[in-house]
């Protein structure tokens, strides 16, 4: 599939299946394997992926770049490994700084392999496909059945956490579905994509997940409706015809219960096996072990053995709330470290996009808008362990970077 002349694409632009052409790296190569091998967990190539996109970096090296979030992200665990040496469960902490420098390398790769848009989208399409053809595919086929909620296997075996990395992919699927550069076939799929992944994340019954969903997407999606009621009020309707018999009534039962998490003298009721009630001492619990442990926590990745430490009568619990658990973990210091890698990102983002009005900018608000989602659904569950997030931090760094040369691109007088 080959055309010229799309709207967005630079005066005699090649694109290729849906992307602008493109030239493939090392370090391109490497990052796609690591990425089919860990959302889709169908091979174990992972660390083969990361070697070879290293190996990919090396030989770039007059031209390797390594930006501010990537610094942060250093430096928070830097002070994740130096915290380590005042945990009693060193090993634990340990374990988990190399996981980190792991994906810091990833972060590394991406920010030096996506320099192009045509780089740039092909990823985004092939994350997305990889995580539609194989988490979301399993999990509606065959998946299995927590208490009622939804998870497949692997990484996705938790539902909350299955909901999260949804709510996150759903801001690619969204993007390229309202972008106009993007040909209508591309539009088309990753609608129903978008359409897939809410199944999903509705089923998982996530009400962390849910209130992300309406808090990072719902006021731009309540705005274009706003503009295009006619249009929308068609999609909605054939939402609910498509999605509504995919989802069980329990699901909306469960959802019910978010307003009753707003009271600490409701919040017993909130479901019927009284999860949000014990969430909420587990959160007490955690601030405890952080007031004891103010600077240099309890250890990275050591939450479940400092909660039965603190409250026996709980045992080992996560703490539901991934700031609370990196205030336990890593003290203050690693939170603000951590919570700066995100800031640093967004600002970036947010100063670049609105510097360039570019549809290729609007398509990354919503991976903004899917990181927001997921920050907000992470003050009801951990998810700083999760792999992708840091790799759409990087993306999004990535996104932004190119707005100045698409905007400058635009400037610059066609060629007869």
């Amino acid at each position: 599939m080959q055309h010229h002349g799309d709207r967005g694409a630079a005066p005699g632009q090649l694109w290729r299946f849906g992307v602008p052409s493109f030239h493939w790296s090392l370090s391109l190569f490497g990052l796609c394997l690591f990425t089919f091998s860990i959302v889709t967990y169908y091979i174990n190539a992972g660390e083969i992926g990361a070697a070879i996109g290293i190996a990919g970096l090396l030989l770039q090296l007059r031209t390797l770049r390594a930006p501010f979030p990537v610094w942060l992200y250093a430096s928070f665990i830097l002070w994740a490994f130096v915290a380590s040496f005042a945990s009693s469960y060193q090993s634990i902490a340990l374990d988990e700084v190399l996981d980190h420098l792991r994906l810091l390398a990833i972060m590394l790769i991406i920010v030096n392999s996506l320099r192009t848009q045509g780089q740039l989208r092909f990823f985004l399409l092939f994350f997305l496909g990889c995580f539609i053809l194989f988490p979301v595919r399993g999990t509606i086929i065959g998946g299995d059945n927590l208490a009622g909620r939804v998870v497949w296997n692997y990484i996705y075996n938790n539902p909350n956490d299955l909901a999260t990395m949804c709510l996150l992919t759903l801001g690619i699927a969204l993007g390229f579905t309202f972008s106009r550069e993007s040909p209508t076939m591309v539009r088309l799929g990753c609608g129903l994509s978008a359409m897939l992944l809410l199944v999903v994340l509705l089923r998982t019954q996530s009400r962390g997940a849910f209130i992300g969903l309406v808090v990072g997407m719902g006021p731009a999606l309540f705005w274009r409706a706003l503009k295009r009621p006619v249009r929308v009020l068609l999609v909605v309707t054939a939402l609910a015809l498509i999605i509504g018999p995919q989802i069980p009534p329990s699901t909306w039962e469960r959802l019910s219960g978010i307003e009753k998490l707003t009271s600490t003298s409701t919040i017993a009721d909130a479901d019927p096996e009284g999860s949000a009630a014990q969430r909420f001492e587990i959160k007490k619990v955690a601030l405890r072990i952080f007031l004891a442990n103010p600077v240099f926590g309890i250890g990275l990745g050591a939450y479940p053995y400092g909660n039965a430490r603190y409250a026996p009568e709980l045992g080992r619990k996560d703490a539901h709330d991934t700031y609370l658990r990196l205030l336990a973990e890593v003290g203050l210091p690693g939170c603000l470290l951590w919570c700066a890698l995100i800031w640093s990102v967004l600002r970036f983002a947010v100063r670049q996009r609105k510097s360039s009005e570019d549809d290729f900018g609007a398509q990354q608000a919503w991976l903004e808008r899917g990181l927001w989602g997921y920050l907000v659904a992470g003050m009801f569950g951990s998810f700083s362990k999760l792999t992708f997030p840091y790799l759409i931090l990087a993306v999004i760094w990535c996104s932004a970077a190119l707005l100045p040369a698409r905007a400058l691109a635009a400037k610059r007088p066609a060629r007869s």
